[in-house]
């Protein structure tokens, strides 16, 4: 989705890299591993049993646990609700930062509207393209979209940083500039572990995600009758439209992103391309 290279775009060349990637992925994994993991996950199996819990997703944020809560009941349950749901409005709501950015940036940078105008644009964008996930109760529409966008394509991209972080710009380039202004020095075990074993891992889940999407339907084009209800928990076929609708949206935004980077790109490095030689530009 491009938010920790949105983040990452704001560094200066000597600012503390390795120490900045150790406290944010310390803190989600702290949030999303012990706190959600370990906390919701074993709640919702206790009050709602397994075959409602192991659907997870986006059915059990907002559905399964909150019937946690209202089955606690009393103040505890409306304010363990309450700090839940506020929790995954901030969780939300500081992702969402980097992705209105991203927009209003190369709608800034590439297109040369005012910073104000691009925000004014991008708020209308995300207005309309947020209106099928508020209108839709059944959730089908959301639960594709993150089906995708928030499980599997994030793994596809995790695999592209690391072919171009490392591969392409270079094993001995990447470690060099990790450590640029580092206060910490990175064990060199990382060295390698970035270099073959991220890599050959991220294949080797890719691959298993591919084939558990494959056995659950998730690549069958029209959505099949099996994938709608027992995947998505929405009804067959009036769910059809939203799931198609959702994948749609999905590739729009994907070929829009690749030809707005290429022409972003190509008018930035333009001289680097030509020369094959990398410029340093202030």
């Amino acid at each position: 989705m491009g938010i920790i290279q949105n983040y990452a775009s704001y560094l200066e060349p000597k600012d503390d890299i390795a120490l900045s990637g150790f406290t944010t992925t310390t803190l989600n994994e702290f949030a999303e591993v012990i706190l959600g993991g370990s906390i919701a996950i074993p709640i919702a199996f206790a009050f709602l049993g397994p075959e409602q819990a192991i659907k997870g997703g986006v059915g059990l944020s907002f559905m399964a646990l909150p019937n946690v809560f209202s089955m606690i009941g009393g103040v505890g349950g409306r304010a363990f609700g309450t700090l839940w749901f506020l929790l995954l409005w901030f969780a939300g709501f500081t992702s969402a930062i980097a992705m209105y950015n991203y927009l209003v940036a190369l709608l800034q940078e590439d297109v040369g509207l005012r910073r104000s105008i691009g925000a004014i644009a991008v708020f209308i964008i995300y207005l309309c393209l947020g209106q099928p996930i508020a209108l839709d109760p059944t959730l089908v529409y959301l639960s594709e979209l993150d089906n995708w966008v928030g499980s599997y394509l994030l793994v596809v991209l995790g695999l592209f940083d690391l072919i171009v972080a490392v591969w392409l710009f270079g094993p001995k380039k990447f470690w060099k500039e990790l450590h640029e202004g580092a206060l910490m020095k990175v064990p060199k075990a990382y060295y390698y572990i970035a270099m073959i074993v991220a890599p050959l891992y991220i294949i080797f889940l890719l691959t298993g995600l591919s084939w558990d999407y494959a056995l659950k339907g998730a690549w069958s084009w029209p959505p099949s009758e099996y994938y709608i209800t027992k995947v998505l928990g929405g009804p067959y076929p009036q769910s059809i439209p939203l799931v198609i609708g959702a994948r749609i949206a999905i590739c729009v935004v994907l070929i829009i992103g690749a030809i707005e980077a290429y022409i972003a790109i190509k008018k930035k490095y333009s001289e680097e391309l030509a020369t094959n030689e990398i410029l340093v530009k202030r």
